[in-house]
């Protein structure tokens, strides 16, 4: 019995002792950084910035301003519209696709695209294949004031006489390449980067 209390006294001292140093080392963090400069070069940083995380020092990064974060919104904006227009196709009504991805490309793959459409249709009515897909993410891989990179994932089936007119899954990962062009982010280069 004295053994079984000194054990529960043993073990209320240590839970006190680990609530006591959490709520010291809590304050602390919180003294360093409201204390420290939070500024590089006159420019926001992420709070923590130089401190050593245990797998490196945590480096400065400039904050996005309110021009950057709306730019880097219109590209992501403009790479999913144009991903969900490529992968969404009905041999029934191919022409809405390939309308809806040439309005948003421009340069070679606007080119390329055009010329492919005819056989596209083809092939598609052929198979009568049709695919529903949607966007599960878009990332910016670079991008500046004129020109940008996004990956973009989708998820979703395809049916055709392949898959006997069974919905078989169909997950992609595109990569798009964006200019800006007359205050429109179009499409100059699209491609499937490989699932890994």
């Amino acid at each position: 019995m004295t053994d079984e209390r000194s054990r529960v006294r043993l073990n209320v001292a240590l839970y006190v002792a680990v609530v006591v140093c959490g709520c010291v080392a809590l304050l602390l963090l919180y003294l360093h950084v409201s204390t420290s400069d939070n500024e590089v070069n006159g420019t926001d940083v992420v709070p923590g910035a130089g401190q050593d995380v245990g797998r490196g020092t945590v480096e400065a990064v400039r904050l996005a301003n309110d021009t950057e974060q709306e730019r880097i919104a219109a590209q992501l904006d403009a790479a999913t519209k144009m991903v969900t227009a490529f992968v969404n196709f009905d041999y029934e009504e191919p022409q809405s696709t390939i309308e809806a991805v040439k309005s948003m490309a421009t340069g070679t793959f606007l080119s390329q695209y055009s010329q492919g459409a005819k056989d596209l249709e083809k092939l598609a009515a052929e198979a009568q294949s049709d695919m529903v897909a949607e966007v599960v993410w878009a990332g910016l891989v670079a991008g500046d004031d004129d020109t940008a990179t996004a990956i973009v994932a989708t998820s979703g089936t395809v049916r055709n006489k392949t898959t006997e007119f069974q919905p078989e899954a169909r997950n992609y990962r595109i990569q798009v390449d964006l200019v800006l062009e007359d205050g429109r982010w179009l499409t100059k280069d699209l491609q499937y980067v490989a699932l890994g």
